[in-house]
């Protein structure tokens, strides 16, 4: 059977693949060879098995098929198998610097996660529990994450005129409520779902007679999902926690301390979830330590809450926080709990 030969003049006058081609077979050809006589003017050239060759300007093509764009004919796409090779043009200097520019900028994260964000909230609180008291809630969190590594900052301070648990006489009927807690946490990612994790915390309430609680530790954690719709991960590892008590009236200088210094078991979980994309956000986070003294005793943190989105500025929250201790001091109540109505802004 006799096969037909190729040649670029029939690439020219019949499609092959996706190509059609509506200009004069002389002009086309005339063109073609205007064009490769000038290759400053074109970018890459295909070299066909006959000896042809084609100019112009890569395109993408159908599977097996190689197709250039050349001025003035058209896309011509012909089988990879009639192909002898394919010489792309170097970038033009222009073109070179656009390049380096492109790289260098793609070197910096364009995801606004990867950069430093930071949120606050201001609102009212109702507190029950070892106080009664209507006050100011001021929570504030700054985080980073990164590839590599998450930077996870937040600080919760409670200020108010609280009325005291009446079974503490010592305590008067009306005290001051300084609650402060600082938490830090860096995660190192070596992996797609899992983790290393130190962790720091700072905490104290006189009310409930902690002069101050410090926690540092190490530990590890998973993943189980995070897209743009939310996340879901957890930790667990040991800690070391430094205690002060104070005894007494809380203003009184000279009212009898108490510190210890115990290991400890943490795990902490956290998650959130959009429930409206960019808009409404449902949060939980959750922390228990579980100290090895001599008596061992737990202490549960969490906050739950839903945040509601109002623009790329502003926001507004409702929360619940919680607090419970398995131990409290003599005279104490175990849990403490926190309902606040709040107002953001995102920094």
């Amino acid at each position: 059977m006799h096969r037909e030969a190729f040649s670029l003049a029939a690439v020219l006058t019949r499609p092959l693949g996706r190509a059609v081609l509506t200009r004069p077979l002389g002009r086309a050809v005339g063109m073609v060879a205007v064009l490769a006589m000038s290759p400053a003017a074109v970018a890459d050239v295909v070299h066909f098995t006959n000896g042809d060759r084609l100019t112009g300007t890569l395109v993408d093509g159908p599977a097996d098929f190689v197709a250039i764009e050349v001025p003035q004919v058209g896309v011509v796409t012909v089988p990879r198998a009639r192909v002898e090779r394919v010489d792309e043009a170097p970038p033009q200097p222009d073109e070179a610097v656009r390049d380096a520019t492109t790289s260098t900028t793609s070197t910096i994260p364009s995801d606004p996660s990867s950069r430093w964000q930071a949120r606050a909230d201001l609102g009212v609180a109702v507190a029950t529990g070892n106080t009664r008291a209507a006050d100011l809630n001021f929570v504030a969190g700054v985080e980073r994450h990164g590839a590599r590594f998450d930077n996870v900052l937040g600080v919760a301070v409670h200020k108010a005129r609280a009325q005291a648990d009446a079974r503490r006489s010592d305590l008067g009927t009306t005290t001051t409520k300084d609650h402060l807690d600082v938490d830090y946490n860096l995660r190192w990612k070596y992996g797609e779902t899992w983790y290393a994790v130190a962790n720091f915390e700072y905490f104290r309430d006189p009310i409930k007679d902690i002069d101050q609680r410090a926690t540092t530790g190490a530990g590890v954690g998973h993943t189980f999902w995070e897209s743009e719709r939310g996340s879901l991960r957890t930790d667990a590892g040991i800690s070391r926690v430094f205690e002060e008590f104070r005894f007494g009236l809380l203003t009184a200088a000279e009212g009898s301390k108490e510190s210890d210094n115990n290991p400890a078991l943490r795990w902490g979980l956290q998650f959130n979830r959009w429930l409206v994309v960019d808009r409404l956000e449902l949060f939980h986070n959750n922390q228990l330590l579980h100290i090895l003294d001599n008596e061992p005793s737990s202490v549960w943190d969490s906050d739950t809450g839903i945040r509601f989105h109002v623009n790329s500025r502003w926001l507004a929250a409702l929360r619940v926080d919680l607090q419970h201790e398995t131990a409290p001091s003599a005279g104490r109540r175990k849990t403490d709990s926190s309902y606040a109505v709040a107002v953001g802004v995102k920094l």
